[in-house]
């Protein structure tokens, strides 16, 4: 065990020591205590690396990277000044191909068996069989990018910068997509923000509900309603609309006035801003039936209750699949229609 404590005037530590000591400061995600989430630094262009169809060329940049070579090892600053280049494999005549240019972090005095210690940009090829696999990322390696090499005479090849940045301690962790952010080690009140929602992109993982949260819960919305035959006099209509995560609830409640019906009505319910899927959904009242879009699961949630009997609500059961949706209600009664979405998992 060694206990390092930085500085105090005149007692040495080793560079090992150091990274072990600045490890509070690395932001959350990555699951390992004394390393981090590798990354470029915040602000690093999308167009940092280039390619052409002989060369790629690794523009000025920096970045944090854990090799996760040992569990005490630690991160690495690096960073380069100028522009690094290599020549690319030339395209072959049949298969277009994924080739990828990697940073491998190299620290024999580290024990990482590696026998160097140097971290140079590293590029290679992918498979030219059909199968347009890119290749397999070595240990202790960080991905800068991935190059899209076309047929002979298709055109010039297209990067991908790594999207994965470092941020410290306590910041919003940003992520391209769902899948990378589920990635990620979770603990309670990891914040991320979510660079593919356009509205309310940050989202934190509760440890209490189990799952993401996100900040618009209640937000009110307005129900686009046609077809309705009569509101009847007084008639009135309300929504609100939460989010968790990459679920959607919209609930809608309409009241109907003395002499208002129900009629087979359609009903379109907008889509929150920042939803991953933009638009509006949209389903019929009255023995009529509902179609979620694609990519989307839907469950409604039908109650509706008789001026009769004020203080009765009848709900039917939560529908999973697209079919009828069997409501009624008298005039001077109110309905109210509660539905979720969601693009992945099961509702």
């Amino acid at each position: 065990m060694t206990i390092t404590l930085l500085a105090p005037d005149g007692v040495a530590v080793t560079a090992q020591q150091e990274r072990q000591a600045r490890a509070a400061q690395h932001g959350g995600g990555s699951g390992r205590q004394l390393g981090g989430r590798s990354g470029f630094r915040v602000g690093t262009p999308s167009n940092v690396l280039t390619a052409t169809s002989t060369t790629w060329t690794l523009g000025p940049c920096a970045a944090m990277i854990d090799p996760g070579a040992s569990t005490h090892q630690g991160m690495y600053g690096w960073a380069s000044d100028a522009n690094v280049t290599g020549t690319m494999r030339a395209a072959n005549s049949t298969y277009s191909r994924k080739d990828i240019v990697y940073i491998q972090v190299n620290d024999s005095s580290a024990g990482d068996g590696s026998g160097a210690i140097n971290a140079n940009p590293v590029y290679a090829y992918g498979a030219e069989d059909g199968t347009n696999a890119a290749p397999t990322l070595p240990p202790r390696s960080f991905l800068v990018g991935t190059i899209t090499v076309p047929i002979a005479g298709g055109g010039s090849p297209t990067v991908v910068r790594n999207p994965a940045v470092y941020v410290a301690a306590g910041a919003p962790l940003p992520v391209s997509s769902v899948a990378e952010r589920d990635a990620l080690t979770t603990y309670d009140g990891l914040t991320v923000r979510r660079m593919d929602l356009t509205s309310d992109p940050l989202q934190w993982w509760s440890a209490t509900a189990n799952k993401w949260l996100s900040g618009n819960a209640g937000i009110p919305y307005v129900p686009i309603w046609t077809g309705v035959s009569d509101f009847g006099s007084g008639g009135s209509l309300t929504g609100t609309y939460w989010v968790d995560g990459d679920r959607v609830t919209v609930r809608s409640k309409a009241m109907f006035g003395a002499g208002g019906v129900i009629g087979n009505s359609v009903v379109k319910c907008p889509l929150p801003p920042g939803f991953p899927i933009a638009g509006s959904e949209t389903f019929h009242l009255g023995n009529g039936t509902y179609t979620p879009a694609s990519g989307i699961g839907i469950q409604p949630l039908l109650v509706f209750q008789n001026s009769g009997a004020a203080s009765v609500w009848i709900a039917s059961s939560p529908v999973k699949t697209p079919g009828d949706v069997p409501v009624s209600a008298a005039s001077g009664s109110f309905f109210e229609v509660e539905f979720s979405y969601q693009t992945s998992g099961t509702i």
